[in-house]
């Protein structure tokens, strides 16, 4: 379950930081990020009991002053969740060059460790989940 709540943390900060642009813009911060964002998430988990393909789902809002909601489906080696949406909350810091790192925590109380993200034009995001054992990246979208 902990593996898994990492990925699903992971996956989220993925799909915020897949469409990095050219050129960077810059002047971000916690505030230029507001907002719905849906994820989506690819990779793998590398080994371990849940060790195989990661595809899933996630939508994020960020709410402008450094926290997060968000839900996410997300299937694991073929696998389907149990819960249908998986709930969780976190924090998130957006540098003035538009990089950023967020980190979420599940009701079970477990943390996948940090995500790192670039917004660009804050209507896109490309994401990487930072953990051992993960190679997962996302892409997000804001909702509009």
């Amino acid at each position: 379950m902990k593996l898994i709540t990492h990925l699903g943390v992971a996956l989220m900060v993925l799909g915020a930081v897949a469409a990095a642009p050219a050129h960077a813009q810059t002047n971000c911060s916690n505030s230029s990020l507001s907002g719905d964002y849906a994820i989506t998430i690819t990779g793998a988990i590398l080994g371990g009991p849940s060790a195989g393909p990661v595809n899933g789902v996630n939508l994020t809002h960020f709410d402008g002053g450094g926290g997060l909601t968000s839900v996410d489906h997300i299937i694991i080696n073929g696998v389907v969740p149990g819960a249908e949406w998986r709930a969780a909350v976190g924090t998130y810091t957006l540098n003035a060059n538009c990089t950023g790192q967020a980190s979420f925590t599940y009701p079970d109380g477990q943390s996948p460790g940090l995500s790192y993200f670039f917004v660009l034009h804050n209507s896109q995001m490309d994401i990487v989940v930072s953990t051992p054992g993960f190679n997962i990246t996302a892409t997000g979208t804001e909702r509009q």
